[in-house]
Order: C-alpha cells, then sequence, then structure tokens
C-alpha cells in the first residue's frame, strides 16, 4: 500500500528523519510543480507517495558539471 501524503506531512516526516536535512518545504514544492516527484491531485491538495520520494532521493546522481564555453582547453 502506498504511503500518499500532502506536501507539508512529507516535508515534516523528512525533517524527523533527517532534523538537518538541506530539503526545504520549497523545494518540495517546485519538485512537485516541475513534475521531478510525481504526484496526483486530490481538489486543492497535492499528494506525493512517500517511499517514491525517498527511493528518488536515495538514487539522485549529480548532475555533471557543464564544460566552459568560449575556454581554450587541451584536448588530449
Amino acid at each position: 500500500m502506498a504511503k500518499m501524503r500532502i506536501i507539508k506531512d512529507v516535508f515534516e516526516e523528512i525533517k524527523k528523519n533527517d532534523p538537518n536535512t538541506a530539503i526545504t518545504m520549497c523545494g518540495l514544492r517546485r519538485m512537485v510543480q516541475t513534475g521531478v516527484i510525481p504526484s496526483v491531485q486530490i481538489g486543492r491538495k497535492r499528494l506525493i507517495n512517500y517511499d517514491n520520494l525517498m527511493e528518488y532521493l536515495d538514487n539522485i546522481v549529480s548532475e555533471p558539471e557543464p564544460e566552459e564555453t568560449g575556454v581554450i582547453r587541451k584536448i588530449s
């Protein structure tokens, strides 16, 4: 059974499990709005599957840094 929670409850659960988390309520909302984290809208509330969010956060791979443009670089 999926643990569907509203954004506020998800944030509070994350904060409870990791008090020093760098994730903010605004950042979590932005991830939902941009579709990075799937959600379901019921009325005025958005529900997130808590387990899927934790799995996503556990498997995040940092994005490679973009190469500099306009700079001469050595070709190996």
